[in-house]
């Protein structure tokens, strides 16, 4: 099984802006049981289902449900790894740390601690997301190494996500440009959060200056949720190359998770 691509702070709060948003603008009467916690708001779209909300709601609210899912992925790793590090460290053996896991041998429990190690030991979910902030923040890690080993791929991945971008915002009819920006931003308010034209911008400023690093996937991962959303992205044929280039951008970051 593939290992879900890090879903950083930003994103987080992203995503969950751009639900609170659409169900403010459709005046959804449950929407005050939603909360604001990844969790609850899972369960209230869960429990809430499609029915009476328009469709193209309901497709964006699920692909948002997927980042919030990821996110609490990544965020239960991080929790059996506390516990088991606390558990070890108050002298609790691998083989009571190991039982409510299903695990039945003391070298299952180490293996299972092993690769938590591994998998957090360059978890960063609060990923400084500013142009200055992520140059100052290029350090060598595995994460920038594996970018640069993979250079030709990312740059090949980002230049194509760029392109289909930019033709789909600056190309596509009135009616797609706005409808893109009020999905992704709100109606009528000062958003709180970039648009996928602001993330773009970020993104194209990377790729120009060879200044690819960690950051700079999340900020893809960002732009790409940004449009992902849109009710003119949606309801684009799936054949579409904007949506061939969503997919590459996400396979990106999920082989750049597996591998660090």
């Amino acid at each position: 099984m593939a290992t879900p691509p890090r879903i950083t702070d930003a994103e987080l709060a992203a995503a969950l802006e751009r639900i609170a948003r659409r169900h403010a603008r459709i005046d959804d009467p449950r929407r005050s049981a939603m909360g604001s916690e990844p969790r609850d708001v899972l369960d209230y779209l869960a429990a809430r289902g499609a029915a009476g909300i328009p469709r193209w709601v309901a497709a964006a609210d699920t692909a948002d449900a997927l980042v919030l899912h990821t996110w609490c992925w990544w965020d239960e790793r991080r929790r059996e790894h506390r516990l088991l590090r606390t558990g070890r460290n108050l002298g609790l053996s691998l083989a009571e740390l190991g039982a409510p896991l299903g695990i039945t041998t003391r070298r299952g429990t180490q293996d299972r601690l092993d690769r938590l190690d591994a998998l957090l030991k360059y978890d960063r979910p609060d990923e400084q997301l500013t142009r200055t902030a992520r140059r100052e923040h290029h350090n060598r890690d595995a994460r920038q190494v594996w970018i640069d080993e993979h250079r030709d791929e990312v740059c090949a991945v980002l230049a194509g996500f760029l392109a289909q971008a930019r033709r789909f915002l600056d190309h596509g009819s009135p009616t797609d440009r706005e409808a893109a920006a009020d999905a992704a931003l709100g109606a009528g308010d000062d958003p709180p959060f970039a648009g996928p034209g602001e993330w773009l911008d970020e993104l194209a400023a990377d790729y120009a200056g060879d200044a690819i690093t960690p950051a700079t996937l999340a900020v893809a991962g960002l732009a790409a949720a940004e449009l992902r959303a849109a009710p003119a992205v949606l309801a684009l044929d799936q054949r579409h190359r904007l949506h061939a280039a969503l997919r590459e951008i996400e396979a990106l970051r999920a082989r750049y998770a597996g591998a660090v």
